[in-house]
Parts: C-alpha cells; structure tokens; sequence
C-alpha cells in the first residue's frame, strides 16, 4: 500500500478500536500501520495504553522491541525482548503467545528461545512442531532433525511427514550437509535405544543416496527384531532394481529367499532372481538359465498364479535362447488361463514382439494397435505406440517412425519418453545430410538382427557399416552397439576397443559418458582391472555429472574406493 491507502486503513481500524479498546487484534493493525508511516512515536504511545488495559497480555513488549528497532535502537530492543522471555519463567502458559508474537516479527531466534524454556520449565508443553519449522528456516539442520525425530517417538505416525521435510535437505550425496547431519542426530539416539523406528530413517536416508546395501542393512536389523513381514525388504529391492543397483538387489534377494516363511516372498524373489540372471547372462550361460526356469516352472507349477514367471521365460526363450516358437507356445496355453484385462495385454504385447523377431511385421502392428484400442489411457498403450514407431523404424519408414515418436516425446511413462527421444534422436541426427538413408538403413538393419538375437549377423553388419562409413556420425552409435554384442558373446577384449575407440574419438560426443559408463563395468566385472574401472567411473563423475549414469558411477566409484568397508552405520 502507498502512504494514502495506509492512511485510509488507519482511519478504518481507529473507527473500530474506538468501539472495543480491548481487541487485540486491532491494536495490533493500528501499531503497524504506524509503523508502515514512520509515526513510531505514535505506536509506542499506543502500546502504553494496551499495556495498561490488557496488563496480561505480554505480547505488547515485544511490540515495544520491534518498535526500539525500528527506531534504530537496536539495544533498547533487545531490553525488552529479554523481558518477554522472563516473563516465561512465572508464566510457562504464555509461552506459545509470546513465541508467536516473535516469530510474526521474524526475530526468530527470540521465538526459538522462547519456545526452548516453555518446554524446559514445564515438560508437559510440547513445541517440537513448531521448534522444527523454526530450526529449518534458521537453517540449524541438526536441531531441525533432531526435534523432528522426537515428534516421531511421540507419534510414529508423524514419519512420512518428518521424511518428506527432510527431503528438502538431503540428497543423493552422501557427502552433503544435511545427509551427514542426518545421519549423525540418527546414530546417537540408536546408540542409546535401539529402537526400529531409527533404523527406518536411517533406511530411508541410504535409499535416497541410492546405497541400497546399507538401507538393506538396516531393513535386515528391523526384520530380525520384529519378524512379521518383508514388505520393506520387497520394496528396497525392487526400488534397488530400479535404480540399476543389480549387485545390492541381488544380495537382497538371495536373503528374501533364505529367510522367508513365505511361500509367495520365496517365489517372487525367485522370479526377480532369475531375470535378473538372465537379464545380464552373457550367451554360455543361457542353457543354465533354461533349466533354472524349468525348475522353477516344475516347482510352482504354469498357473495363473505364475502369470509373470511364465511371461518372463517366454521372453528368455525368444530373445535370449533363439526358440520363439515354444514361446509363443507357452504364450498361447498362458493366455487360456484366467487371466485380466491387463495381462491380456501383456500377453499380447510380448506376442507382437516376437512377430517382429520373426519379421511379421504387420501381425505385429495389428497386435499392438488392439493394445491400443483395448486400454487406451494405461502405459501399456504408450508402450506398444513407441514398438508401433519402432517397427517402422526397422521397416526402413524413417519419417513416418519419427512422426509417431515426437507424440511420445512427453509421454507419461519416463522410460517410454527416454526410448522416444533416443530412437528419434538416432533418426533425426543421421537423416539430415544423408536425405537417401544409406548409412540409418545400414544401422537399421544391423538393429534388426540385434534385436532377432542374431548377435553374429548384427556384428558383421556393424563391421560393414564401420567400413562404409568410417567418419560419418553414425560410427559412435554403431560401435556402441557393437560393443555391447560383444559383451553378450563373451568376447570382452574387443568390446573393449570398441568403447575406447569411442572415447578417442568422440569425446565429446553424446555417447562419451555411456561408453565410459560400459567400459568401467567392464573392468570392474570382467577384466578384473578395479583401478581402470575406478578412474572411468571418476571420469563420468567430475566430466559428465548430467549423464544418466552419475548416480551409479558414483557408487560404484565409492565402493571401489573402499567406501563399503566403512562401517555401514
């Protein structure tokens, strides 16, 4: 408001003051629009008068404070705060009042201190609340914390709100300010009571820095007190695997199997187990992994009940273990079962999947357009748009694939998005100066036999479109591609080249991060060169901290560095 529009409240309120001399309320807006107007002298007089009238309403000499400040006074200020404070010590009862009236003034640490010695004087008062949000915007982390973990000993109940305010001061980095003070206030409270509900936070604060060992650490310590369920222990895992922590998951999942009475938690570990395995199983180990799942079909029988053990075999045998026709077998006695709308889908999806392996193209897209058609507004419908685009994309329709993929540039579905933006990526990037397609064509096809798990067919197309392209913006994409075949095959020394020659050659380029990324694996996984691995996953971190892989390069690179051997508290 200007100097007019205060004049216009002030005559307003005196109106109504003049009615009530005893309404705090408007005592309180008659003294700061004096103060609005400078008139300071008129609101100390004011003051006097509401002290005299309302003797027990102390909140007026902090307004005799605020006032000395405003005046520039900063001494006189401080006389009479103190005296407020005082008056806490005969009157614990006029605590919440007197802080209040501080923190409306923003004297914060006025208003802390007064809340601080209601509480020590009479300990049937509880202002942990409001010290919490005090000590947060006073940015006293520690304390902030701490008096938020005491509202939750007084109520378990206030703990998803306590994580979700600590979730404005921790992060995924360990080493961050908030993370430590956290974990410090956390410590000393479990060493005193070992009670679960430290254990859940300290849980939780490993989970968002993403070290899913120590979080399992403390959700094992919960479950060996308490013994009722594994619901914790299931979703650490799953949100384990989520984020690519695959060595922590299944250090997991090897215990949910041991320790559970559960037939269902056994069974579901069991399944997440295995396609892990199988996700990551290198081309010797795939006969293995057949009889694994054998065995686990043998044991909990093919049921509806087994919908996803059954799904995820079939996708094995298609993809991994070249016999897509006893998966669409198993498919089609699966889909017999009674099953819901939504695994209908699933069927159908993997379905149309597998008639892209055997290049029956259009079956496929008749397949995922009645997925369309069936569940519109469900995930799986973005899913089988984007396999729609990318059909196309291995039929060699460039333009029309692109088309498709800028709708799902925004989908819902974060993974979706991702795969949209990469393959449109790929197909914009290399069809500018080539308007013919020659070099996306070649690479389109080599996708094609990659994706049919012809790993020998896909690597000799990649070599002969090294050879024809040498130096075309395409090289990067295909070595990449290469690579990771290579990886598949076992044959790690020249997926290894591969990747270093992205790196000596396309440094800077989009996919320098992912080929530092899959060559530090590499060593720390099959080359058994922890110390290479070690200063490639540093590289990712120090030179490409928005890359997709920070997070676990991060890990990794702690954990190499011996990070792990610190005690897990």
């Amino acid at each position: 408001m200007d100097q007019g529009e205060y004049n216009k409240a002030l005559s307003i309120y005196k109106k109504i003051y003049e009615q009530n001399r005893g309404n705090p309320r408007t005592i309180f807006n008659i003294i700061e629009v004096y103060q609005q107007l400078e008139r300071y002298e008129s609101a100390d007089s004011l003051i006097d008068v509401a002290q005299r009238l309302s003797p027990r309403n102390k909140q007026f000499i902090i307004e005799k404070g605020y006032n000395a400040t405003l005046k520039g006074n900063d001494s006189l200020a401080t006389l009479y705060y103190k005296e407020a404070i005082q008056v806490i010590d005969s009157m614990p009862n006029l605590t919440y009042q007197i802080a209040r009236r501080f923190e409306e003034r923003n004297e914060l640490d006025e208003a802390i201190e007064a809340f601080e010695k209601g509480m020590a004087i009479n300990d049937k008062l509880n202002y942990n609340y409001q010290l919490a949000r005090l000590y947060g915007e006073q940015g006293d982390l520690e304390k902030m914390f701490d008096a938020n973990i005491k509202l939750i000993e007084q109520n378990a109940a206030y703990r998803p709100r306590a994580q979700a305010l600590f979730s404005q001061y921790v992060t995924d980095d360990a080493e961050n300010e908030g993370n430590q003070l956290l974990r410090k206030v956390l410590l000393l409270r479990l060493r005193g009571n070992p009670d679960p509900v430290y254990n859940q936070l300290l849980s939780w604060l490993f989970v968002q820095q993403k070290d899913f060992k120590k979080a399992f650490i403390q959700e094992k310590a919960i479950y060996k007190r308490e013994e009722t369920n594994m619901n914790n222990i299931q979703d650490l895992v799953e949100t384990a695997i989520d984020e690519n922590d695959l060595e922590a998951a299944d250090e997991i999942l090897d215990y949910m199997i041991e320790e559970t009475q559960s037939i269902n938690v056994r069974y579901l570990a069991q399944v997440l187990k295995i396609r892990l395995k199988a996700n990551a199983a290198a081309a010797i180990e795939y006969e293995f992994i057949n009889q694994e799942y054998e065995k686990l079909l043998a044991t909990y029988g093919a049921e509806k009940e087994t919908f996803r053990l059954q799904l995820d075999y079939a996708s094995f045998l298609a993809f991994k273990n070249n016999n897509p026709a006893k998966a669409s077998d198993l498919l089609t006695q699966l889909e017999k079962t009674n099953l819901s709308k939504f695994q209908k889908a699933d069927v159908k999806m993997l379905l149309a999947d597998i008639l892209v392996l055997q290049e029956q193209f259009n079956r496929a897209l008749i397949f995922y357009s009645q997925i369309q058609n069936d569940l519109p507004n469900d995930l799986r419908s973005q899913e089988s748009q984007f396999k729609v685009a990318r059909t196309s994309y291995y039929q060699g329709d460039f333009p029309w694939s692109l088309t498709q993929l800028k709708v799902l540039r925004s989908a819902a579905s974060k993974l979706i998005a991702n795969d949209a933006m990469e393959l449109s990526l790929v197909i914009a990037d290399h069809s500018l100066e080539d308007t013919t397609f020659v070099a996306l064509k070649a690479f389109a096809k080599a996708e094609l036999k990659h994706y049919q798990n012809k790993r020998a067919e896909a690597i000799t197309l990649y070599d002969r479109l090294l050879l024809d392209h040498k130096g075309d913006p395409i090289e990067d994409e295909a070595l990449l591609k290469q690579a990771k075949l290579y990886e598949i095959e076992g044959n790690y020394e020249k997926a290894r080249d591969n990747y270093q020659t992205i790196i000596d050659n396309y440094s800077d380029g989009i996919l320098a991060d992912d080929a530092y990324y899959r060559l530090g694996l590499l060593y720390q996984e099959q080359l058994a060169d922890p110390e290479k691995a070690k200063s490639l996953f540093e590289k990712i971190i120090f030179s490409h901290a928005d890359s997709i892989h920070f997070v676990d390069a991060r890990r990794r690179y702690r954990r190499l560095r011996g990070d792990e051997n610190i005690k897990a508290f």
